[in-house]
């Protein structure tokens, strides 16, 4: 009798726990889930369904192999933030939050040309390279940036003049363009700022061409710290230099504001 009660309840306990699986199996199957034995890594373990105690998988809530090959086709990076004058191109949203960051549009990567400390490198093709490594006190010249610049459409983001923190050159005409969200607005905080006084100069334009509303024309050394507010979501800077006199330049950051 005993062994007979046993058997009933042993038998009531599997068809509980069969249909208890089923339910398991059909609910995962009903959110598009698949029943495996491991989930993939950017799919969502949702709890035990089917048999042999498989895991129910499902399909993950953001994916952005799109955006991943728009960045890439632009020879970006995903990255939390961009690096200085990496241009955040706006696409995404990515899973992660990351951004994508093309490279600047100027890279110099070649050696330097090493020249005695007593001949300078030629400020119209070359400038001299602090963190280059010549012998002795030989000067590391590069050439210069020819182009310089560019968009950044990232909620923040950081730029500098050419070759910052070394000197910039004679005739450079660079023009940074930041647009953020639209309803925002832009501020822009010069971090350091030391040019040649009146002849190179950086202009902030309240807009993204300079027919916009002029918010400063800046030169000298008296800027760090400065901020600007634009009106808009869109803000303008240009930096110009003359045919003489080169200096460090400049850093500046930007952040939207709401």
């Amino acid at each position: 009798m005993k062994f007979v009660l046993v058997l009933a309840i042993f038998i009531v306990c599997a068809a509980a726990v069969t249909v208890l699986k089923v339910k398991n199996t059909r609910q995962c199957k009903a959110k598009g889930g698949m029943c495996k034995q491991t989930c993939a890594v950017d799919e969502e373990d949702t709890g035990s369904c089917c048999h042999n105690s498989n895991r129910c998988c499902q399909p993950p809530t953001c994916i952005d192999t799109l955006q991943y090959a728009q960045c890439k086709a632009k020879n970006g990076e995903s990255k939390p933030v961009c690096d200085v004058n990496e241009q955040d191109t706006g696409i995404g949203p990515f899973c992660n939050t990351n951004r994508c960051c093309e490279p600047p549009i100027c890279i110099v990567s070649v050696d330097c040309n090493c020249k005695s400390s007593t001949s300078k490198c030629h400020p119209d093709t070359e400038y001299q390279d602090n963190a280059g490594n010549c012998s002795g006190s030989n000067r590391c010249c590069k050439p210069c940036c020819l182009t310089c610049g560019g968009t950044f459409k990232g909620p923040e983001g950081r730029f500098t003049s050419p070759h910052y923190p070394s000197k910039y050159c004679n005739g450079q005409l660079c023009t940074y363009t930041i647009i953020v969200e639209e309803g925002s607005k832009v501020m822009l905080n010069f971090t350091f700022f030391e040019l040649e006084y009146a002849f190179d100069i950086v202009k902030v334009y309240d807009g993204e061409i300079i027919t916009d509303t002029a918010m400063g024309y800046l030169h000298g050394r008296l800027f760090e710290g400065l901020e600007f507010t634009s009106t808009s979501n869109k803000m303008l800077i240009v930096f110009e230099s003359d045919s003489s006199g080169a200096h460090p330049g400049f850093s500046a950051i930007y952040k939207t504001l709401q």
